[in-house]
């Protein structure tokens, strides 16, 4: 087991290296194109069929000529972050388990993943794969246990990064408030604001399970006398909006598997746009806004990128 002072090293090395070697490498304002994901909604209805004429983009309020649109043609790595402390423990951890093989099952041949799951500690067992075989065995080995280090897990899960010519998207799983992180929330926010994932984050409205006997408020893998811990929703609703994902809660422990497949099948359905950034190609934080031009509709996109 990794001691707190080992993995605040390790935490403060990938930290470095995210921000020194290039996290934001995507988003170049020289040759390449800027890539940003959107996802267009009518209501609770995904809008499909956009062509790139129907975006309006602008960059540091600079109009843009959208270049290209993808739909599912670009690989995708699926970083998937999920809570194992004590509140899991037992039924709930039996449908997040449920809920990552979906994930899994839904990944094309050219898809690779990457799994990370925290307590007290983190638990990084490697980088992205394509071995489904090797992920769906870790999964099944997932126990509950401990507190919430929330905050470390996600940057964790930032500093995975794959090709340039990927999407991904980190699929952020937890029941609970921070109670263990060594990072502050502001940190991690600053290095999302870099990465060039979209944080899709996952909540459950049910309350943990009480444990019998155990105390008024006790959850299971909880101390006796301690009060259930209510969602993170400030942090994973910031971080989810700051990367142009979405947060979502599973209403009780048996849709939590309903609400991964969501994830997933709504990420197939966004569209990533490109263009070279004309008229706007200084150094430095870029804010982008995207919109439709001749419809109405709703746009997630992420709400800028640093440039170099």
């Amino acid at each position: 087991m990794r001691t707190r002072a080992a993995v605040a090293v390790a935490l403060m090395l990938a930290a470095h290296a995210l921000l020194q070697a290039g996290q934001s490498q995507r988003f170049r304002t020289q040759s390449a194109l800027v890539l940003i994901d959107a996802l267009v909604t009518d209501g609770r209805r995904v809008i499909t069929g956009l062509g790139a004429g129907d975006f309006e983009v602008l960059d540091n309020d600079v109009p843009q000529s959208v270049e290209q649109v993808y739909v599912e043609q670009l690989p995708l790595n699926v970083i998937m972050v999920l809570d194992t402390s004590g509140s899991v423990a037992g039924e709930r951890l039996a449908f997040l388990k449920k809920g990552a093989l979906a994930i899994v099952d839904r990944l094309r041949p050219a898809d690779r993943v990457a799994l990370v799951s925290f307590s007290h500690r983190l638990d990084l067992p490697s980088g992205f794969t394509a071995d489904r075989d090797w992920v769906r065995t870790a999964i099944a080995s997932l126990r509950a246990g401990g507190s919430t280090s929330l905050l470390d897990a996600t940057f964790a899960g930032l500093a995975f990064r794959g090709a340039s010519s990927t999407r991904t998207l980190m699929v952020l799983f937890s029941d609970g408030v921070d109670t263990g992180s060594i990072l502050d929330d502001e940190r991690v926010l600053r290095v999302a604001a870099r990465s060039d994932a979209t944080v899709y984050a996952i909540g459950v409205r049910e309350s943990p399970r009480l444990v019998p006997g155990a105390g008024v408020g006790s959850r299971i893998g909880a101390q006796p006398n301690q009060p259930a811990a209510a969602t993170d929703d400030r942090f994973l609703g910031r971080i989810a909006r700051d990367t142009g994902g979405r947060l979502l809660h599973a209403q009780q422990n048996r849709d939590i598997e309903t609400t991964f497949a969501r994830v997933i099948d709504e990420f197939n359905s966004r569209y990533v746009l490109g263009y070279s950034p004309t008229g706007s190609a200084a150094p430095g934080w870029h804010q982008v806004t995207v919109r439709l031009k001749k419809r109405q509709g709703t746009v997630l996109a992420r709400r800028g990128y640093f440039a170099k």
